[in-house]
């Protein structure tokens, strides 16, 4: 009687087996959102260098 839990149980374990390394499905959305921050920083750069340029002339 006992056998008849354990055996499924064990089979159940066999099925579980190292799982594949996840997808990078987001990965290019996340690079292309780095890019956009870092082209972000470059812009506000520039509008606070123009800025100041204009108070000084």
């Amino acid at each position: 009687m006992k056998s008849l839990f354990i055996i499924p149980f064990f089979i159940a374990l066999s099925a579980c087996g190292p799982s594949p390394a996840p997808q990078k499905i987001a990965e290019p959305q996340r690079e292309a959102l780095e890019k956009a921050r870092q082209v972000e920083g470059v812009v506000l750069k520039q509008a606070a260098e123009q800025a100041s340029a204009a108070e000084n002339n």
